[in-house]
């Protein structure tokens, strides 16, 4: 054999050798996306939802139960749980369920009931859920170099453990911080609508524009000095998180109930508690402006990536 022919096996051999170096110690690669949109279970009349994040999860679950108790939904046909961690971010989330970590799910609206509420994040998702949600934490919620290969990961997760084989992978699109005023918080607002787009290239089905709505109410009456928000990022007691507990009901209830958020009786006078713990202003819902909020959230969840003026 000739020497150059050597030097190039000898070359290639070194090359595969430093490719495959800690092979055994890098995580499984999961599975791509299939390209199947899975759809909520239109007229199913019961729904077991599961929200996954951080503290931007509690505020729109927050109100839920009462946006669902001002409808006309049977309750009795209805769980939504929250897994919360504050400042979890997906690469968080992915983690936990890597290192087989207790998760502690709690009860947010409804009364069915799951049968497994404390255990590792693949247990907790062995149960047979129609819909589970996941979400970036607002700090990285404008980086696209974030979402992988995290993103991938969980909704490979959700797809194997699950044994609802349609259930619905939901992202909650998260609302802009109000950075002193409401041109700042729209260019936010866009930033995060592109990584939002990206979502359904690893298997997201639908978006829960909560973003979008709180953003609607910004150029509303509704507004606050500070963007109804009650610390510059979460969202503002009263109207605030109104919105976004509108969003989520109009999102996932309405389509399978056959049941708008719009009409819901449901107010929310701020409390004592609510009112000693905002840096900012808050707005009770009230007869008066509850139809406006819920609009808010309407516009959203028909128009996920605009904005839409609501009078």
């Amino acid at each position: 054999m000739k020497m150059k022919h050597k030097v190039i096996i000898l070359i290639s051999t070194i090359i595969v050798l430093l490719s495959c170096s800690g092979c055994d110690n890098q995580e499984p690669v999961p599975e791509t996306y299939d390209g199947v949109k899975h759809e909520l279970p239109v007229g199913k009349n019961s729904l077991k939802v599961l929200a996954i994040g951080n503290s931007f999860v509690d505020d729109p679950m927050a109100y839920f139960d009462a946006i669902v108790k001002g409808s006309s939904i049977n309750r009795a046909s209805l769980c939504v749980y929250s897994a919360v961690i504050g400042g979890a971010s997906l690469e968080y989330w992915a983690n936990t369920c890597k290192k087989g970590n207790e998760v502690t799910i709690t009860r947010r609206s409804g009364q069915m009931e799951m049968t497994v509420t404390q255990a590792p994040l693949e247990k907790i998702l062995a149960q047979d859920w129609d819909v589970v949600t996941v979400q970036q934490v607002s700090t990285q919620a404008q980086n696209p170099s974030k979402l992988s290969p995290h993103l991938s990961y969980l909704v490979n997760t959700i797809r194997t453990q699950c044994p609802n084989k349609d259930v619905v992978i939901a992202w909650q699109q998260v609302w802009s911080y109000w950075e002193s005023n409401l041109e700042k918080s729209i260019t936010n607002w866009q930033n995060i609508n592109e990584v939002v787009k990206l979502t359904p290239n690893y298997g997201i089905d639908m978006v829960i524009p909560t973003g979008t709505a709180i953003q609607n109410a910004r150029a509303t009456e509704l507004n606050t000095i500070h963007g109804l928000t009650r610390d510059g990022k979460h969202l503002g007691y009263g109207a605030g998180r109104y919105v976004a507990a509108c969003t989520w009901f109009e999102a996932l209830i309405a389509p399978v109930y056959g049941v708008s958020v719009l009409g819901s009786t449901a107010v929310h006078p701020i409390t004592d508690y609510e009112q000693n713990h905002s840096s900012y202003e808050t707005v009770p819902v009230t007869d008066d402006n509850r139809t406006l909020c819920q609009q808010c959230a309407v516009a959203a969840v028909n128009n996920p990536f605009q904005l839409t003026i609501v009078e």
